[in-house]
């Protein structure tokens, strides 16, 4: 009967915390990768070798040669701190702008006039096209593709925001606050702020997995990033005019990206269903 409950327990802890447990696994694994990559390498990414041009997989080179003689096992795992590092980064500039604005176009009525008209027009614009007006207008690099990829997600995050405020200024508890005569500031950031948590956790969760996809697409076109620059997006643009002879260049980066995105996704739907409060 121990045994039954002991089991059954389990399987209730499995059904609520695997996908983030999966999730969370996979991403640390990930993050550890890209954190002790010249522990696991000995390999310069950026080192070409003439006679070590498009080798297959081997004991040497794990995962072969691209068609610059470089070890695509080396240029994978250097290739993770880039993808991760532009879009954590965006991601996370994208919750703290998206969140101000939508804190304060739900909180000052004429604010959300102008600001909400604005973000409005932006997020008419295509995701793609927009990252690519603003790398041209600004310029490639790292800090430059981070806003290039965040800013277009910023309309949709500072509107839910915005609503959350909107139902929350009814709560008796914030309209007791105002008759003490407590300041905007300590309103907003001391009790809708945090009223507001579980949804931005939820939803910089989500949205990573989608961050990188775009931020791989974008390296894969050769925008935002110096080519010399190691990117999963890149690795597969590289290999993919002879992806047919030699699979290996484009399988393994491709693959690469492939378990990351699965692994946010996962993460991202374990935490919107622990946290999520329409979910409860």
């Amino acid at each position: 009967m121990n045994e039954q409950r002991k089991h059954m327990k389990f399987s209730v802890f499995l059904r609520k915390n695997g996908r983030t447990i999966i999730g969370g696994f996979i991403i640390a694994m990930v993050v550890f990768c890209s954190i002790f990559a010249p522990l696991l390498t000995s390999w310069d990414p950026e080192k070409e070798s003439l006679t070590e041009m498009n080798e297959l997989p081997s004991s040497e080179h794990i995962m072969g040669t691209d068609k610059f003689g470089r070890d695509i096992w080396a240029r994978v795992l250097y290739g993770s701190r880039t993808t991760l590092i532009v879009s954590i980064g965006a991601e996370v500039f994208l919750v703290i702008v998206g969140t101000i604005l939508g804190l304060a176009c739900g909180y000052y009525k004429r604010l959300e006039k102008v600001l909400m008209r604005i973000l409005d027009a932006f997020a008419t614009v295509p995701n793609l096209l927009l990252c690519m007006l603003m790398i041209s207008v600004f310029g490639p690099g790292i800090i430059q593709m981070i806003i290039a990829l965040a800013i277009h997600g910023i309309p949709g995050l500072a509107r839910m925001v915005r609503n959350q405020v909107l139902s929350l200024r009814e709560k008796e508890y914030i309209e007791s606050e105002y008759a003490m005569g407590a300041s905007d500031l300590r309103t907003l950031f001391k009790h809708i702020l945090p009223a507001c948590s579980s949804y931005l956790l939820v939803r910089f969760s989500n949205g990573l997995a989608g961050m990188v996809l775009s931020m791989t697409s974008l390296s894969f076109l050769g925008i935002g990033l110096d080519p010399t620059i190691a990117s999963w997006g890149g690795i597969v643009q590289d290999g993919q005019s002879i992806m047919f002879a030699f699979p290996h260049l484009v399988f393994f980066p491709a693959l690469a990206i492939c378990i990351t995105v699965f692994g946010f996704a996962m993460l991202g739907d374990g935490l919107r269903d622990r946290f999520d409060p329409r979910l409860r």
